[in-house]
C-alpha cells in the first residue's frame, strides 16, 4: 500500500533541485568573487509602491516552489537595504560568513528545543561553552562565566536590568516595584543605547527611573558626573542599583572609562554592566585590549556576535559573573518541566522554546579559532584608519575619538553645514545614491552632527574605502554652497 505523504513536505528530487537554486541564488548574490559591488545598497522603488505589490501578492493559488523562490529573491534584491553589501558603512549589521549561512540551515532542519537539557544535550553544552569562552576574552574565568545566547543587544540589557534588580532587592522577583523602599536608579549616559530606557519601562520601574549622565566630547561618560548624580539621587532617598557603561557608543564609537566607573559602581554598591554590543570587538583584538580595560570588573556584559563575528542577525549573547542570579530572574516551576532546571537555558533566560543559535559560532570557530576572528577585525580597524587618512587629505575633519573601526566626520570649510544638518543629510543621500557607500547622520547629545562611516563588514576592501571617499567628494562639490 503506498504511503502517503504530507503536503508540506517535497520529495527527494523536488528537494534537491530546489537547494541547488538556493546554493545558485545565495552565490549570486554574495558570493566573494561573484558579488556586483555596482549593484545598488538600496531600493529602487518607494515603500507605497512595494507595499502595494505585496497587497496583491496570491496566497490562495498554489505555484511551483522554484517559481515562488525566485520571486522572493528577486523581491529581496529590489525591497532591502543591503547590509552586507561590501560598501554598507551604516549601523552595526555585518555580512554573515559562509559557514553561519550554512549553521542556519542545518539548525533549521534539526529543529532542536533547547529549552532544557535533556531535550539537547550536545547543543546546550556548546553553548555553555562558547559563553565561557567568549567571557574569557573579557578577562573572566571560564567557570565563573554564566549568560545565554539572546536575539540581540536589547534583550541583553534588558536582562542586566532584572538581574541588577533582583540582586539588589531579593523580594523584586516576587512582589515587583512594590518590593522597594523608594525611588530606583539606573545610570547610563547620554550616548548610551536607548534599549535601557525600554528596558526599564518593560521592568515596570519607567523611565524616570533612568538618570541620564552627562558624556564629554569624545561622547564618552563623564565619571565626575556619574558620581555626583548617584550622591544627588541619595540625598533625596532615591536607590542607586545599575550603572550602564558602554564600550562603543552606536554613534560614534565611544568607550566609557570603565575602571573610573567600575570603582564608583563597587563603592556604591551598584551592579555594574557594560553594553559591549559592538565594542566589544576589542576583547578579540589583543591590540585594542586596553582600550576596554576594567570591562573585566563588570557584573555584566552584553555582547553581539552579529555585530562583531559575522553572524546573521539574532545572534546576541548576556554575560554575568554572578553565579545564580539568571535562575533567580527567570526560574519557573511548573508540572511540564523538569522539576530541577536549574542547568536548563529556560531557566536562564527571557526566551523559553529555544533555537540552537551557538552553531552559527560553532562553525567559523571551529575552523578558524580565535586567532581568525582577530584577523578579520584587525583589517576592518585598518580600513577604518585608511578612511581617515582619506579623508584628511581631502579636506574632511574626523570628529570622533576611538580605536574602534567607526569615522564620524564633517566638512573642514563647512563645518556641520548648517545648524539642522540638512548639507550633511543631502551628502549622505547622494552618496548612497550613487553606490559609492551607505552611511548615516547621527545627531549626538551635544546636539552637533556629523557623516558616520563604519567599517563593519568582512567583505570591504580598500577599494571600497576609496570609491566612498571619492563619492563624498563629488556628493560635496555638487551640493556645496561654495561650489
Amino acid at each position: 500500500m503506498k504511503r502517503e505523504g504530507s503536503v508540506l513536505d517535497l520529495d527527494a528530487d523536488a528537494r534537491a533541485t530546489l537547494w541547488r537554486r538556493v546554493t545558485e541564488l545565495l552565490e549570486q548574490h554574495a558570493g566573494p568573487l561573484s558579488a556586483d559591488r555596482d549593484a545598488p545598497l538600496v531600493p529602487r522603488r518607494s515603500n507605497d509602491a512595494i507595499a502595494a505589490e505585496v497587497a496583491e501578492l496570491d496566497l490562495e493559488t498554489p505555484r511551483p516552489p522554484l517559481a515562488v523562490l525566485d520571486e522572493v529573491v528577486r523581491a529581496l534584491e529590489d525591497g532591502v537595504v543591503h547590509t552586507d553589501h561590501p560598501r554598507y558603512f551604516g549601523l552595526f549589521n555585518s555580512a554573515p560568513a559562509a559557514l553561519t549561512i550554512v549553521a542556519d540551515a542545518i539548525v533549521s532542519g534539526y529543529n532542536a528545543q533547547l529549552a532544557t537539557r535533556g531535550h539537547a544535550p550536545w547543543p546546550v553544552a556548546i553553548e555553555d561553552r562558547l559563553i565561557a569562552e567568549i567571557g574569557a576574552r573579557f578577562g573572566w574565568s571560564p567557570s565563573d562565566c554564566r549568560g545565554a545566547f539572546t536575539t540581540g543587544g536589547g534583550e541583553a540589557n534588558t536582562t542586566a536590568l532584572a538581574c541588577a534588580l533582583v540582586a539588589t532587592f531579593p523580594e523584586f522577583a516576587e512582589r515587583g516595584a512594590r518590593a522597594l523602599p523608594g525611588e530606583p536608579r539606573v545610570y547610563v549616559s547620554t550616548e548610551g543605547h536607548a534599549t535601557v530606557h525600554r528596558a526599564a519601562r518593560l521592568a515596570g520601574i519607567g523611565d524616570a527611573a533612568v538618570r541620564v549622565v552627562s558624556s564629554d566630547a569624545a561622547q564618552r561618560m563623564k565619571a565626575t558626573a556619574l558620581r555626583e548624580a548617584i550622591a544627588d539621587d541619595r540625598r533625596k532617598g532615591a536607590l542607586p542599583f545599575l550603572v550602564v557603561a558602554t564600550a562603543g557608543t552606536t554613534s560614534s564609537g565611544g568607550i566609557d572609562p570603565l575602571n573610573e566607573i567600575a570603582t564608583i559602581a563597587e563603592r556604591e554598591r551598584c551592579w555594574f554592566h557594560v553594553d559591549a554590543a559592538w565594542g566589544g570587538l576589542a576583547a578579540l583584538v589583543p591590540e585594542l585590549r586596553s582600550a576596554i580595560a576594567g570591562v573585566e570588573r563588570a557584573d555584566s556584559i552584553t555582547f553581539d556576535a552579529h555585530k562583531v563575528m559575522s553572524a546573521p542577525i539574532g545572534t546576541g549573547t548576556f554575560l554575568t559573573r554572578r553565579d545564580g542570579v539568571l535562575e533567580r530572574v527567570f526560574g519557573a516551576n511548573t508540572g511540564y518541566m523538569p522539576r530541577d532546571g536549574s542547568s536548563d537555558p529556560y531557566a536562564r533566560s527571557i526566551q523559553w522554546s529555544r533555537r540552537f543559535l551557538g552553531l552559527r559560532l560553532l562553525l567559523p570557530l571551529a575552523t578558524l579559532g580565535w586567532d581568525g576572528y582577530a584577523s578579520s577585525l584587525r583589517r576592518q580597524v585598518a580600513l577604518a584608519e585608511r578612511l581617515r587618512e582619506r579623508l584628511r587629505a581631502r579636506r574632511w575633519r574626523i570628529v570622533n575619538d576611538t580605536p574602534l573601526p567607526i569615522v564620524c566626520f564633517v566638512d573642514a570649510l563647512e563645518g556641520s553645514g548648517g545648524r539642522d544638518g540638512r548639507f550633511l543629510d543631502a551628502v549622505a543621500r547622494a552618496t548612497i545614491a550613487s553606490a559609492g557607500g551607505w552611511i548615516s547622520v547621527p545627531r549626538f547629545a551635544s546636539g552637533a552632527r556629523a557623516l558616520r562611516a563604519c567599517v563593519n563588514n568582512h567583505r570591504t576592501e580598500e577599494s571600497d574605502v576609496d570609491r566612498l571617499v571619492d563619492a563624498l567628494d563629488t556628493a560635496r562639490a555638487e551640493l556645496s554652497p561654495r561650489a
